[in-house]
């Protein structure tokens, strides 16, 4: 007998170890360009998966996927990550897509924690504070962190 609840479990936790990376306190997001093709015949990134292996084509790691077909990826190079993402709450979407939406609004933040079950208690202060930028690509979210500055003397 096989438990049908252990992907789905397992997708949990892996969401909420995300979320509990990515909204460390310290973290900071920008909003990045937009980018749509010029019809929809014509999409530049039609999905994760292909996202994913323009990445890798670019040297970068595959550190995980979740969803079959994909809707969420993890790559990194030397010490910049790359989150790529197709997101399934229409709230989160709608948020993302409006250009005048803060992308560090404390009410989407505790939203953003509350869907994962997470509380601002249950954050670490981030021992390096990482800046992302959030670029929208024909419907594909990509989340890149900046690299770190080097250390002054």
């Amino acid at each position: 007998m096989t438990d049908k609840s252990k992907p789905a479990t397992n997708l949990a936790a892996a969401v909420r170890a995300l979320h509990r990376h990515l909204l460390e306190k310290g973290n900071r997001f920008d909003r990045g360009p937009r980018y749509e093709g010029q019809n929809n015949q014509n999409k530049a990134l039609s999905d994760v998966t292909q996202t994913v292996r323009m990445y890798e084509g670019m040297g970068y790691a595959k550190l995980m996927q979740l969803g079959e077909p994909p809707i969420y990826a993890a790559l990194s190079r030397g010490h910049q990550e790359v989150h790529i993402f197709q997101p399934q709450d229409p709230k989160i979407r709608e948020w993302l897509e409006d250009d005048k939406a803060s992308m560090n609004d404390p009410a989407m933040r505790a939203y953003l924690l509350q869907s994962a079950g997470l509380s601002e208690n249950d954050l670490p202060v981030a021992s390096k504070p990482q800046r992302f930028h959030i670029t929208e690509v024909d419907g594909v979210f990509i989340l890149a962190s900046e690299d770190a500055p080097p250390e002054r003397r």
